[in-house]
């Protein structure tokens, strides 16, 4: 599976232990701290959301992609994207470089992302990804409206193994990155827009926004964070920063000798919904 689905398939409790700042084009951060409750912990321990991809899934969107310029040649994008096994890398990039030789690919990318169900959090996730990777100036205004909505409410605060409000802040911060990449290639209208993204209503945005303002080449490091001091509440003040953190220098939790594994007998077979 490419480098960007291992990303966002990452458990989320690891992210918010190490809490890793990447320095180069990809830029994790923690989740939102208004989804960090109890629940929210519990339900992200094994992430197993409707980021999921089959052949169902295909069949039900296949009729997006055929009505858009350019949506086969983004369908077999999507496929490449999730391929494995030793060629994958290579035909991911492939295709990349195949689409980006395509003038008017953004347009066709944010159209079928707008054509998508909101439900269909992976396949979302892969065009926003693809639309970052595109590297495009023309793509700055369909991610900056992606990036700018406000996240909406868990659809699913029932079912455990599920949190939609996740989902939607992966879709968000996907774009923040994508801009951040823009600003980093030095276009001015990228870091004014990240600097809009820092008043994000959620904590996630504003701090994909934040490290990505701070990277860009423009202006003096010191006086931005000085100004995001100025804008922001002081307990956000420990991610206003330049500094990453290393993984190897995290200090991991003990692991038991022995785990108490539980066996309860059941009569009742286990029901597959």
């Amino acid at each position: 599976m490419k480098h960007f689905l291992k990303s966002i398939l990452i458990p989320l409790p690891f992210l918010l232990l190490i809490g890793i700042i990447g320095c180069d084009e990809d830029i994790s951060v923690l989740p939102n701290d208004e989804t960090t409750d109890n629940q929210s912990i519990k339900k992200s321990q094994e992430y197993a959301s409707v980021l999921s991809f089959d052949e169902s899934s295909i069949s039900k969107v296949d009729h997006i992609f055929s009505g858009v310029s350019y949506g086969e040649l983004i369908k077999e994008h999507v496929r490449a994207s999730i391929g494995f096994g030793k060629n994958a890398e290579r035909k991911y990039q492939n295709s990349l470089s195949i689409l980006r030789e395509e003038p008017k690919i953004v347009e066709s990318l944010f159209e079928i992302y707008q054509q998508l169900p909101a439900e269909f959090y992976l396949y979302r996730t892969m065009i926003v990804e693809t639309l970052k990777q595109m590297k495009s100036d023309a793509s700055l205004k369909y991610l900056y409206n992606i990036a700018s909505l406000d996240i909406p409410r868990d659809t699913e605060p029932e079912n455990p193994e599920i949190d939609t409000r996740l989902d939607e802040i992966i879709v968000r911060i996907t774009a923040t990155e994508g801009i951040g990449i823009l600003a980093k290639n030095k276009n001015v209208a990228a870091e004014e827009t990240l600097k809009k993204l820092t008043n994000h209503k959620d904590v996630s945005v504003r701090q994909m926004a934040v490290r990505a303002y701070l990277q860009s080449p423009f202006g003096n490091i010191e006086r931005k964070i000085k100004e995001l001091r100025d804008q922001l509440p002081k307990d956000e003040y420990w991610y206003i920063t330049t500094k990453s953190t290393d993984i190897r220098e995290v200090e991991h939790p003990e692991m038991p000798e022995k785990f108490d594994i539980k066996i309860t007998d059941s009569k009742d077979a286990p029901k597959i919904y």
